[in-house]
């Protein structure tokens, strides 16, 4: 099936954070404050913002919710950090490495990097996007080479320059890859309603979405497993992902297409420029304004 999109997200649109939802607020803000370095930005008594310190830039939220379910349900597969350089990264590896187990380290036609697993299941990949620092000269990277390959520690920690003190500024949330069981209706809602943009995707079972030039914000992976369950609000994993869009009329947009589209489930806010908006397999998505 053909999805084509009749709006297009504006090229600044980019991912603000992801929130999860989980089972020990403590044990998870402990691992996230030691093993990834992330600084403690805000404390409130059901959950804690983490982030980088120096812009106050928030990256994660962890939420406790009571019974959480921890049956593997649709939700977030793993999620990227993005930094700013291989002297960072490297850092990075260099520090997780000693305190947790890298579960991949990988490269391919335009990033590398490499991931590691929080205590409750959820993925994050530490990872430089190649072309960041060129970013006008892309086209000497090749942004279709999706053929990822295991790299060695070595290669990862060719350029460290100090030690890793802490997620620095200029980091970001790149892409979130999710969790479903419907690949098609998650297409359809995801670009026909929402204006994603399809990128070329290294596997059949798998769509890759950006907004403008970036290769992927969303990678979609549908299991193997149809029986996958819906995610519930008491699922643990993901909450919502953080989507910023450069302007209300951009956001104005989106709404009117999606009630071109048949599109009604979802929540507007208008004074306060917001939309939440889940989709056929209950992956929340929170767009707000710049």
């Amino acid at each position: 099936m053909i999805v084509v999109s009749t709006i297009e997200l504006a090229p600044e649109t980019r991912i603000g954070f992801v929130a999860m939802r989980v089972a020990d607020l403590e044990k998870m803000a402990t691992w996230y404050q030691e093993v990834a370095q992330l600084a403690v930005l805000k404390r409130e008594s059901d959950q804690i913002f983490l982030g980088t310190r120096t812009n106050q830039q928030v990256l994660v939220i962890l939420r406790q919710i009571a019974k959480g379910d921890t049956t593997q349900a649709t939700g977030l597969d793993h999620f990227a950090i993005v930094l700013p350089n291989p002297g960072a990264l490297g850092a990075a590896h260099k520090h997780i490495n000693q305190v947790a187990t890298v579960v991949n380290r990988f490269k391919n036609g335009y990033s590398k990097g490499f991931e590691v697993v929080d205590p409750e299941g959820n993925g994050i990949e530490f990872i430089i996007d190649e072309a960041i620092e060129q970013f006008h000269e892309a086209d000497s990277y090749n942004w279709q080479d999706e053929d990822t390959k295991t790299i060695k520690a070595e290669e990862l920690e060719r350029h460290v320059d100090k030690d890793y003190s802490g997620v620095p500024s200029g980091s970001s949330v790149g892409h979130v890859q999710f969790r479903i069981r419907d690949l098609a209706a998650t297409e359809q809602y995801l670009v026909s309603g929402l204006g994603f943009q399809i990128k070329p995707a290294a596997a059949k079972d798998q769509i890759f979405l950006a907004a403008g030039d970036y290769h992927h914000h969303i990678g979609i992976t549908l299991r193997v497993d149809a029986k996958l369950p819906v995610a519930t609000p008491t699922s643990l994993g993901l909450d919502y992902v953080n989507f910023v869009v450069p302007s209300a009329g951009g956001l104005d947009a989106i709404i009117a297409n999606l009630n071109e589209q048949g599109i009604s489930d979802y929540q507007y806010d208008e004074a306060h420029h917001y939309l939440m908006i889940a989709g056929p397999n209950q992956l929340t998505l929170w767009f707000t304004v710049a």
